[in-house]
């Protein structure tokens, strides 16, 4: 690779990444927030290379490890500087990563007992202000005890032990996200599609998917990401005549996924049109449902009609999309920070700076999970420290300091 690089441009090199992992301007820029006519400047010498903290971003999106492939200059470690301490990760790491081929001494827990323990745990994702905290510490026995029940019950019981497996792995994504190494993150989704699998229940297998989905989508493979979800999509749609709520929230928020997934690889028209099917099929559930783990209802549609508007860059068409929602009326912690996030980024990108760093404070108020762990939300911070607007500059010192960063 050293000759292929030799001599090349900072600019030049993200040309040359880009098209080794097969990602349009639209993809790229539309995964580190910028446009494909901003990936086009940078690549051919237009705009000077991007600051640290972008260059940063598009090495994750790259899968560059070493910043010199990028620079040229000398080897730079990215994930020393994009992820913070987890105090949770290394016990996560070794429930996912444990292999065992006796039974277990004890009697396993009754499955209807793990589901309430799963339960609850994605409760406290979505209700906690210290979500990842909080939840990461009781992944790791929750993970070996669903994964002990799984391989000690038999028949159907065994499988329904692998369907709240499956969920415990996928709420395990959600704590490890942007904040563990790709690898451990992989791993888990991949032993949740596989308990998944076993569990042979479509609804199971749907959101598996969902996870799966994420995962392919972060690291670029829009297509196969689309492919996926929506192959999961149509392994529910037998059922949706007289399918119960929980199983036409997971085709609608399939519906989402494969919207956001469009709309990043640039692609509007068919981004709405998913959206437009979430938002048919949302109207169908009680007044105020939210799906466990998704939150998939009226509210979340509405709230993801903003992120899709932000990533199509149409920054006006989010502010207004965004004043029509009432924060209190999304039915999740996370998610309401999410939505003070997905408003920072539309105030941001229309160059309101003061607006963008007091919705940063009111994700925070969330939770700062909200912007500590986005990619998206450390981006402005980044540049809001760089440059603090002066009437807020000491509102950007809280900012930094709920954050743990220097300034």
């Amino acid at each position: 690779m050293a000759d292929a690089l030799e001599g090349r441009s900072t600019g030049q090199r993200i040309k040359y990444f880009r098209e080794r992992r097969g990602m349009s301007r639209p993809v790229l820029g539309g995964l580190v927030g910028r446009s494909a006519e901003w990936v086009k400047a940078v690549e051919t010498g237009r705009l000077l290379p991007p600051r640290l903290p972008m260059l940063i971003r598009l090495a994750e999106v790259l899968g560059i490890d070493d910043l010199a492939d990028l620079t040229g200059d000398q080897p730079l470690d990215v994930t020393a500087l994009t992820r913070g301490r987890h105090p949770n990760i290394a016990a996560i790491r070794a429930a996912v990563q444990r292999y065992t081929v006796s039974r277990p001494d004890r009697p396993p827990y009754p499955v209807a007992t793990l589901r309430n323990r799963v339960t609850a745990a994605w409760r406290a994702w979505h209700t906690a202000l210290d979500r990842r905290s909080e939840v990461g510490a009781l992944l790791p026995s929750l993970l070996t005890d669903c994964q002990d029940a799984a391989f000690a019950l038999d028949g159907r019981e065994r499988r329904a032990a692998h369907a709240v497996l499956a969920d415990a792995y996928h709420l395990a994504q959600h704590v490890l996200v942007n904040a563990a190494e790709p690898e451990l993150l992989w791993l888990v989704v991949d032993r949740g599609m596989n308990a998944a699998r076993t569990a042979d229940d479509p609804l199971t297998l749907a959101g598996a998917a969902w996870t799966v989905g994420m995962m392919l989508r972060v690291a670029g493979r829009m297509e196969e990401a689309l492919s996926l979800v929506q192959e999961a999509a149509g392994v529910l749609e037998p059922y949706l005549p007289e399918a119960p709520d929980e199983w036409l929230a997971m085709w609608g928020a399939l519906q989402l996924h494969s919207a956001v997934t469009a709309a990043r690889a640039g692609r509007g028209g068919e981004a709405w049109a998913y959206w437009d099917r979430a938002d048919t099929v949302a109207r169908r559930l009680p007044a105020g449902y939210a799906h466990l783990w998704t939150v998939f209802g009226t509210a979340n549609v509405a709230l993801h009609g903003v992120s899709l508007t932000v990533d199509l860059w149409k920054s006006r068409e989010a502010l207004r999309r965004a004043e029509a929602i009432e924060p209190d009326a999304i039915p999740s912690r996370e998610r309401r920070g999410r939505f003070f996030v997905e408003m920072a980024r539309g105030q941001h990108m229309a160059g309101e700076r003061v607006a963008a760093t007091r919705l940063l404070l009111r994700a925070c108020d969330q939770g700062v999970d909200a912007v500590r762990w986005s990619p998206a939300a450390r981006l402005i911070v980044d540049d809001l420290i760089a440059k603090p607007p002066v009437a807020v500059r000491d509102d950007v010192r809280d900012l930094a300091r709920r954050l743990g960063l220097a300034v």
